[in-house]
């Protein structure tokens, strides 16, 4: 694959994940306060989709959200190293076929969309890791970066809500 090509698949990966982003946040930048409703005006203005979780299953979240951090931290550390094995190993644990025992419930409360990034985020780690395996730090390179997007487009997307609560008590 030309440089060319290899850069105009990032801009379009790039493309269609700001596009999830946009249609999980729904295009609007609110809706009613209505019981159930997933998406409300809070206190501060705060246009990104609630989502809502109990204690549990909002600590399991973040908990999973640090990880991608700290895989992030370990990915640079190594690769000025120089060390592919112990970036393809730490590529792998965020990878998909994982077991992440996860709070009763948990799926369920997600939205599709927020799903879909999550499913990404974990396949964009699979294919760092094939990459390192082959010794193919560009698109080692390409793969992060789309996972970093993922991440940048869930968290303008999405915030977390405590259960039975919508207001400016959310975080993340």
């Amino acid at each position: 694959m030309t440089k060319m090509q290899s850069n105009l698949l990032v801009l379009l990966l790039a493309i269609g994940v700001g596009l999830l982003g946009y249609l999980a946040w729904g295009g609007t930048a609110f809706s009613s306060n209505e019981p159930g409703s997933t998406q409300t005006a809070s206190a501060s203005d705060d246009p990104r989709e609630a989502v809502l979780l109990n204690a549990p299953q909002k600590q399991f979240a973040l908990g999973q959200m640090r990880g991608f951090l700290k895989a992030f931290e370990g990915l640079d550390a190594a690769e000025l190293d120089g060390k592919l094995g112990i970036m393809a190993a730490l590529a792998a644990e965020q990878g998909p076929g994982q077991k992440r025992a996860h709070p009763a419930g948990f799926h369920e409360q997600l939205p599709a969309t927020f799903r879909e990034m999550s499913r990404s985020m974990r396949q964009s780690f699979a294919a760092m890791e094939a990459s390192l395996n082959a010794g193919d730090l560009p698109g080692y390179r390409a793969k992060r970066l789309e996972a970093l997007r993922t991440c940048n487009t869930c968290h303008e997307s999405y915030r977390f809500e405590d259960q039975g609560y919508i207001g400016d008590k959310g975080s993340n």
